[in-house]
Parts: C-alpha cells; sequence; structure tokens
C-alpha cells in the first residue's frame, strides 16, 4: 500500500475480535472510542498515540472501517507504521491491527504517467445560409480505450469544444480510441476510432475521415 507525501489519506480496514471458537469474525459496530490508534514514523523509536473522531474514523459495515489520516501524518518519507488495537474494556477485544504503509514523494508517483498520444480534430459549421454556427458544441465520449499504461486508464468522460465565431472548432482526443461524436446543431453523430495525426502536432479534419 503507498500513500503520497503529505496527502490526506484514507485506510481500509477490517478488524477482528479474538474469539477463537468463532474463528476470529469481523467485529462490527465499533465506534472511535472503542479502538486506539498509534503511528510510528519512519526511523522513529516509540509510537505516537492518534486520536480518533467521527471524521477519522467511520463504519464501512460488515466490520470493515475507514481511517482517516492527514497530510501532517503522511508527511514522512519512507515507511509509516499504523497500529490498531481495542480498548482494554471492550468485549470481546479487538486483535491487534499493524499496517505497514509506504509513503512516497508526490512527484515521484505522479512522475509515472505517461504521454498519452492525442489526435485534434478539426472543422468548420456551417448553416443551410453558409453562415458559420458560434458557439455549436461538438462532444466526443469515449466508447473504448486503446491502451492501459503504466497503470493509468483513461477516463470515459466526454471531452467538449465550441466552435469560435467563425464556426471552427478543435477537439483534442486520445489516438487510436473508438468514441462516439456527436455535434447537436448540425444533427450529426458517428462512431469513429480516432486516426493518428499526419504528423507531430498536426490536426485532423474531422469531416474527412473516411
Amino acid at each position: 500500500m503507498q500513500l503520497l507525501q503529505g496527502r490526506p489519506a484514507t485506510l481500509d480496514l477490517v478488524l477482528r475480535t479474538d474469539e477463537i471458537a468463532r474463528l476470529c469474525p469481523p467485529r462490527p459496530g465499533l465506534v472511535p472510542t472503542d479502538v486506539r490508534c498509534q503511528l510510528k514514523r519512519a526511523g522513529a523509536a516509540s509510537w505516537t498515540p492518534r486520536p480518533l473522531g467521527a471524521l477519522s474514523f467511520r463504519d464501512a459495515g460488515n466490520g470493515a472501517y475507514l481511517l482517516a489520516l492527514d497530510a501532517l501524518e503522511t508527511d514522512t518519507l519512507g515507511r509509516l507504521l499504523v497500529l490498531i488495537t481495542g480498548q482494554p474494556g471492550l468485549t470481546p477485544p479487538v486483535l491487534p491491527l499493524l499496517l505497514e504503509v509506504e509513503v512516497v514523494l508526490d512527484r515521484q508517483f505522479r512522475g509515472a504517467r505517461p504521454d498519452l498520444p492525442r489526435t485534434v480534430l478539426v472543422g468548420q459549421l456551417c448553416g443551410l445560409d453558409n453562415r458559420p454556427l458560434a458557439r455549436a458544441t461538438v462532444s466526443a465520449t469515449l466508447l473504448q480505450s486503446p491502451l492501459l499504461l503504466a497503470g493509468v486508464a483513461v477516463a470515459g468522460d466526454a471531452v467538449l469544444a465550441s466552435s469560435d465565431d467563425e464556426g471552427f472548432f478543435e477537439l483534442p482526443v486520445l489516438t487510436g480510441a473508438t468514441v462516439d461524436l456527436a455535434i447537436p446543431a448540425v444533427r450529426y453523430r458517428r462512431t469513429l476510432v480516432v486516426p493518428p495525426p499526419p504528423a507531430p502536432g498536426s490536426p485532423v479534419r474531422l469531416f474527412s475521415i473516411p
């Protein structure tokens, strides 16, 4: 498990009881006062108590819980140890849970993102009177992504653009993706695979794509 240095984070936990006869089932219904949390930073010799509240420890159901750490707690580079134990009066008590979390620099995480290839689709929109259609919406919705690189997935949200006063538009989309293109103002809609640009940085005319 990795956390970004100096960024808030949420850990998913499943807390179990020490009832041997029941094979340590999950322990539902715990509240912040039922458990104790301690943190130890990389290289530290002792544990530091971490008070829990309604915002930092939440019941997710079926014995699962969400433990929130703030940016000050993830400001260390290396490993962050999280120890969860039950309060002495809790019956049945909770089995001690020790988590080792690797904390990495934000720029190291972001540096792994590849530059995805793009194609800029261009065109001009005109009405039947041959006048430019200004501020007309052009959209491309991802139907199928051509690649998954270094753990980066492409979301299926629509990419939007608007034509300028002369009806011209530019729509940057992922090269090789299958998209649903729509221009409601001219009742244009089609599904296509986005072609690569003829040269790096060169646009592709949308209405010339076969």
